[in-house]
């Protein structure tokens, strides 16, 4: 069989059953070579092995799917290890240019294949797709030692599940048994999933364990298929054991000491309570987040069954940090949605009078937007030069990590902050109280109350207006009321290539000030309210994770809502547009469509999405630099600002492609981007899409740099 597998015509084409006679005899023929290899000699094996490639390779071409049924063809190519040869650039660079730029040839292995239908054969099974039938087509061409493969997929009846039997529990609580019947995966009537199996056992077994049956077994999951109906019967068997409830806790430190209060109360268990393996897991990270150690572990000892109930002792073992620090800072980072770089000092006592209260103080001082800075001009004119765009500022910040719980902490922050832009001069002085709240996992509450006082030195009003800017004064007296709720799941703080980030504010201005007669001052203060959100998300396009997706959708708007009050939303609450974060075929702050950009705006629309993958997945090193680190990105961004949000129109959103680079450090990506002008609605009917106008002159718009990914 082997022999006329080779002798063939120039194109051929062979069926899912002599495919696996192929594979039966490449297995037999496997065989007799390594039993040869024991009489031979390796070497004499080593060449009866390594036929010619020209002879015995064919390089994979395309594999197509034929699907019957309601499984995307998606799915099953996920399954294959069997893969599609990459284009004839990409192995030409790797075959005769450099294998590192390039990515090699794959070819058709037949027991890689036959084990890629049998993957496909047995996920059909797992999903109760006992009748279906799966066929292949191999179509060789000799003259090209190329193979297409044809995938063909029946999935016929599916089978349900006909009755769900858990067995072993009788002896719980009713409140433990609500908690096990209530959310089944698995349920009568339903299609049968194996996954869900297994999901429902661990999650039953999760249950128990969060209820003191730290000692629960899982005598049995059985699952039995009736041939008269082609259902199912899933049934659990658990043997849940003793009840168990959190014992003595012992605290060790293997560096420094802290007060037993404060680590006790940040704990969400008490001696006495019913075990529960999720609380001692938070309470860890409860401990971890106060900032004063360098590691803390919460440990369960051996159980002691001899006690009425028994008890599971639990032990602490902590390092505690240096309470007092000073640091000096080197700053990269893209506030403002601009490349910035700057340097800083701080200060920080971790146990400030003693309940680990934090004190911290910071001075910074930034250049934004360093890669449009006129170096010359800078030297000629220092500080006076246009395009030298600063911010200095120094803050002071306390926080209460204990405010009447360990889920609620309280902090206060008092701040001074210069900022020059491009047509004025900006000073803040800020006094912050907030509170955080954690109110589940991955979801947490702020609330903050800011008094600020907001001074503007216009120097180009042409460019600027005042009466738009910071209304009849360039001083401003604000007392702002501030409530946000964030929920994140990314699976990285960097570089998420999974889940999701959503925050929503609501924003209030001018209530306190008008009720306490503005604190006594005579300085003008907004009335306005403010609403916005955030959403980014991430997918992950392959099992590898080399290729990702990325989207941001981001909006919002502010009102003025007293007739009798004009004085606008202050400048440092405003919205922005375009940048290194935002619309990257604009510089920062440099689009808007009604107005100054400079004067910023009461209403935003932005959109971002981004295909981010690797360049060189199994890259090694190269002048050492690890190329798996290195990243590509193609993006399209689009939004603008107005003034005021009835002004918003689709017309005006402004759009912006290109492509990037990034890096992988331990600080995060560094960025690079190009970004063009697709369509610009601040130009002339006739020239705002790219057709219109000449191409780079015209609709290149600058280069972005950055630390992190753009969102």
């Amino acid at each position: 069989m082997v022999l006329g597998f080779f002798l063939m015509p120039p194109i051929f084409h062979v069926t899912r059953i002599q495919h696996q006679k192929i594979v039966r005899c490449a297995r037999l023929f496997l065989a007799c070579c390594a039993a040869m290899s024991l009489f031979a000699g390796e070497s004499r094996a080593a060449a009866f092995l390594s036929p010619d490639p020209a002879s015995a390779l064919y390089e994979v071409r395309k594999i197509t799917f034929h699907v019957d049924g309601d499984i995307h063809e998606e799915t099953f190519r996920s399954l294959l290890q069997t893969v599609e040869s990459p284009s004839r650039f990409w192995t030409y660079m790797y075959e005769h240019v450099y294998q590192k730029f390039g990515a090699k040839p794959e070819y058709f292995d037949p027991i890689l294949f036959d084990a890629d239908i049998l993957r496909i054969e047995k996920y059909l099974t797992d999903h109760g797709y006992f009748h279906s039938v799966v066929d292949t087509s191999l179509h060789f061409s000799l003259p090209s030692q190329s193979v297409n493969i044809d995938i063909s997929i029946k999935e016929n009846r599916r089978s349900l599940v006909d009755t769900v039997r858990i067995t072993g529990l009788d002896s719980l609580s009713e409140d433990v048994l609500q908690k096990i019947y209530t959310g089944r995966l698995v349920k009568e009537h339903s299609p049968f999933v194996q996954d869900d199996v297994e999901r429902e056992r661990a999650r039953i077994y999760r249950i128990l364990v969060n209820n003191g049956y730290t000692t629960a077994v899982v005598d049995s999951v059985s699952v039995r298929r009736y041939l008269s109906t082609d259902n199912l019967t899933v049934a659990f068997a658990f043997h849940p054991g003793k009840r168990y409830v959190f014992g003595q806790i012992e605290i060790r430190f293997d560096k420094g000491e802290v007060q037993r209060d404060i680590v006790l109360r940040q704990l969400d268990f008490q001696p006495g309570e019913i075990y529960n393996d999720d609380k001692k897991n938070q309470s860890e990270q409860n401990l971890n987040g106060l900032g004063i150690f360098e590691s803390a572990k919460v440990e369960t000892r051996t159980p002691i069954d001899t006690t009425n109930p028994p008890m599971i002792p639990i032990q602490i073992v902590a390092r505690a940090r240096e309470l007092q620090e000073l640091s000096p800072e080197v700053l990269v980072d893209n506030e403002n949605e601009a490349f910035n770089t700057g340097l800083g000092v701080g200060y920080s006592n971790r146990d400030f009078f003693g309940d680990a209260r934090n004190f911290s103080t910071r001075l910074q001082f930034r250049l934004q937007s360093i890669q449009d800075l006129n170096w010359s001009g800078a030297v000629r004119n220092g500080f006076n030069e246009p395009s030298l765009l600063a911010r200095a500022d120094l803050q002071m910040q306390m926080i209460q990590p204990y405010f009447f719980s360990n889920k609620l902490n309280a902090n206060w922050t008092v701040s001074g902050e210069y900022e020059k832009q491009k047509y004025y001069l900006l000073n803040t002085i800020r006094n912050r109280i907030g509170l955080t709240n954690r109110f589940a996992t991955y979801t947490l509450g702020f609330l903050d109350w800011n008094l600020e006082r907001v001074a503007v030195n216009i120097k180009d009003t042409t460019q600027v207006s005042p009466e738009l800017f910071t209304g009849t004064r360039q001083k401003q007296f604000n007392s702002i009321l501030t409530f946000t709720l964030q929920r994140d799941k990314t699976n990285d703080v960097f570089s998420p290539t999974e889940g999701f980030f959503h925050t929503a504010s609501i924003e209030e201005a001018g209530v306190v000030p008008s009720l306490l007669g503005s604190f006594g001052s005579v300085l003008p203060y907004a009335q306005y309210y403010k609403l916005s959100f955030l959403a980014r998300h991430y997918f992950p396009a392959n099992e590898e994770r080399t290729f990702i997706w990325a989207i941001k959708l981001r909006g919002g708007f502010a009102k003025l809502y007293n007739r009798n009050n004009q004085t606008p939303v202050p400048p440092t609450r405003k919205f922005y547009a375009g940048g290194s974060g935002s619309v990257r075929g604009w510089k920062s702050r440099g689009l808007s469509a009604t107005g100054s950009p400079d004067e910023g705006g009461n209403a935003i629309i932005e959109g971002n999405v981004e295909t981010r993958f690797s360049l060189f997945p199994k890259g090694g090193s190269v002048l050492k630099i690890n190329m798996e680190n290195l990243w590509g990105v193609l993006f399209v961004d689009c939004g603008n600002i107005w003034s005021d949000v009835s002004l918003v129109r689709p017309r005006d959103i402004a759009i912006a492609a290109g492509f990037g680079l990034r890096y992988e450090t331990f600080v995060g990506p560094l960025r690079f981007d190009v970004g063009l002008r697709i369509y610009d609605p601040n130009q002339a009917t006739g020239r705002q899409w790219i057709v219109n106008r000449k191409l780079f002159t015209e609709t290149f718009s600058l280069i972005n740099f950055g630390i992190g990914q753009a969102f």
